[in-house]
């Protein structure tokens, strides 16, 4: 346990730094195709008149914008450092990484549907939807997975 908590700060740490920090070139190129994806799949949920790129327009005054901050990244590499610190084997870690982050990135494109669902019913809505119940969302479903993460790893 001591050696999870020392870490999975550094690993979450490490991997804000080479891919989400702006002055890495590898987290800019991986952050904007990361925007593209979410954008892409998401559009595939909405009207195709709601949508152009990666904006959401609501209304003439509410345009919502998927950018780095929305892509699904934050959420995963909390999922990621979590498995990296946590003991397993290499080959169940590397498994739970890609599960981990298609299932996130997926979850990802629905907290984007909800949003934009839940704001056009009423566009006061915004700040409740994305600020509370779509992080809080993505909070549980990253939780989830890294207790399944342990549940399923082998016995040695």
């Amino acid at each position: 346990m001591k050696k999870f908590i020392f870490f999975y700060p550094l690993s979450i740490a490490l991997l804000f730094i080479f891919f989400y920090w702006d002055g890495s070139t590898l987290a800019i190129i991986l952050n904007e195709w990361q925007v593209k994806l979410s954008s892409q799949l998401t559009s595939f949920t909405l009207a195709k008149d709601l949508m152009q790129e990666n904006h959401i327009f609501i209304s003439p005054s509410l345009t919502l914008v998927i950018d780095k901050s929305c892509n699904g990244f934050i959420p995963y590499f909390f999922f990621l450092g979590s498995i990296i610190a946590f003991p397993s084997t290499l080959k169940h870690k590397v498994k739970w990484a890609i599960l981990g982050y298609i299932l996130l990135s997926l979850l990802n494109v629905f907290r984007i549907w909800f949003i934009t669902q839940f704001v056009m019913n009423s566009q006061n809505n915004f700040s409740l939807a994305h600020d509370y119940l779509g992080n809080i969302f993505l909070v549980l479903s990253g939780t989830l997975l890294f207790v399944t993460f342990i549940k399923t790893r082998p016995t040695t």
